[in-house]
């Protein structure tokens, strides 16, 4: 009885209901991707090469992603908890400008390179207007996404979440398979779902007054200044993942295995997924704790705890259930990278217990710091990611990755220990204010 009990005192717990939602919206896209990999690995409709190919357009996806927000998505997360209404509508509208901006101008650097984009990665010559285009369009989606969330509307997050991921998939699937449109036709169900949704955002940032045309050139000055260290940090993130192709289309690893290689990274992944979906709910509440002056050791210990447990059990639940996929239903051709699974899942696991000490530097907009402990985590994952994948190819890369997750958890220890001193040093003053 005590057992029926507790369950049912943490369903009703509106706390964790909300948790069980974003975790829901987030596995149902992630779960349609999973369901339909046998379909993405049939020779017949995606080949491994197409794989390789979608998986190139993945990583230059990622390392260019950083380059249009600068930090923006982090910077309003945070702002939303600290600024007036009208002073964020400010900002956020700027925001966007600016993401155009550093769109445009990143076509003009792809063009620019494209030539030499072909010849070594064999990047297709529309992935020069293609990229950029969907890279401000997740921000956009990206930026919707983070509003909602911060506002507590966990039922239109999760409406609209399911939405995106059955319209992209659905077009996906069509032009695939009734097409044959190959890689072509997983882009195009990506893009026309992201254009979907943002449609629907201009509608929501005008009913909430998101949108304030009032341009202020400090507010361009503040968000390079914080933009730049985060560029800089995300890029140090895209050269940590297992998902970043680069290294190994320098050393011309065969496409083959580099498809064999992606789908072990993008089940992998699925960790990473776990936590990102569970960092909704906790994120504001860190900041909203901290932002209160009451982010004490114990209240920090408690929400880190809790995620903790939640990311323990359901990645360990993830990698059952993806060992079952492995053997019973995806083609047999993917069976070897099942060990590539492995590392890349405890790297994303590793990262995500990273992620939760970094938002202390994010929330304080500590740009020095971020900075430092970003080029120092560059300079490791470019010799070590290079000297690994060198010598062992895909082996390479993804231990490569593993060993500078763990080596980013020790700078991530020692860059944000002052960061939280001070924090627990503020609130434990408060408390002897009051």
């Amino acid at each position: 009885m005590y057992i029926v009990t507790k369950i049912k005192s943490v369903v009703q717990n509106p706390a964790y209901r909300s948790v069980a939602t974003y975790i829901f919206t987030n596995f149902f896209s992630k779960g349609i991707s999973f369901l339909l990999i046998p379909l993405f690995t049939n020779p017949r409709y995606l080949t491994p090469e197409d794989n390789g190919v979608l998986s190139l357009f993945s990583s230059n996806m990622i390392l260019l992603a950083p380059f249009i927000s600068l930090g923006m998505l982090q910077s309003a997360s945070a702002d939303f908890f600290k600024k007036t209404k009208q002073e964020f509508s400010v900002s956020l509208t700027t925001n966007f400008v600016i993401a155009g901006l550093m769109a445009m101008l990143a076509t003009l650097v792809l063009y620019i390179f494209r030539e030499a984009l072909w010849e070594k990665f064999e990047l297709p010559f529309s992935f020069v207007y293609i990229i950029p285009a969907l890279a401000f369009l997740i921000f956009c989606s990206d930026q919707l996404f983070i509003l909602i969330r911060n506002q507590n509307e966990v039922k239109r997050f999760a409406v609209l979440g399911i939405s995106k991921s059955i319209m992209e998939y659905a077009v996906s699937v069509i032009l695939i398979v009734f097409f044959f449109e190959g890689w072509v036709g997983r882009i195009w169900g990506i893009a026309i779902s992201l254009l979907l949704i943002n449609g629907f955002s201009i509608w929501y940032y005008l009913k909430n007054n998101f949108i304030k045309f009032s341009f202020q050139k400090y507010l361009v000055w503040e968000e390079l200044k914080f933009g730049v260290p985060i560029f800089v940090f995300q890029l140090s993130i895209f050269l940590l993942g297992a998902t970043n192709k680069l290294f190994l289309a320098i050393f011309n690893v065969d496409k083959h295995e580099l498809g064999i290689y992606a789908i072990a990274c993008i089940l992998g992944a699925m960790v990473g997924t776990i936590s990102q979906s569970i960092m909704l709910f906790i994120q504001p509440q860190l900041y909203t704790t901290l932002g209160s002056g009451t982010a004490t050791y114990p209240a920090i210990k408690k929400i880190f705890i809790n995620y903790f447990k939640m990311l323990t059990s359901l990645s360990l639940a993830c990698v059952a259930v993806v060992v079952f996929v492995y053997f019973y239903l995806i083609n047999k051709i993917y069976l070897p990278g099942i060990k590539y699974f492995f590392v890349v899942a405890l790297a994303c696991y590793i990262l995500a217990l990273n992620y939760f000490l970094f938002l202390f530097l994010v929330f304080y907009k500590e740009k020095r710091k971020i900075l430092k402990l970003a080029l120092v985590s560059i300079g490791c994952s470019i010799a070590i990611g290079t000297f690994m994948v060198k010598y062992f190819l895909i082996w390479g890369d993804a231990l490569a990755s593993l060993i500078n997750t763990v080596i980013f958890l020790v700078l991530v220890l020692i860059f944000s220990k002052s960061t939280r001193k001070a924090t627990f040093a503020r609130a434990a003053a408060f408390c002897n204010k009051t």
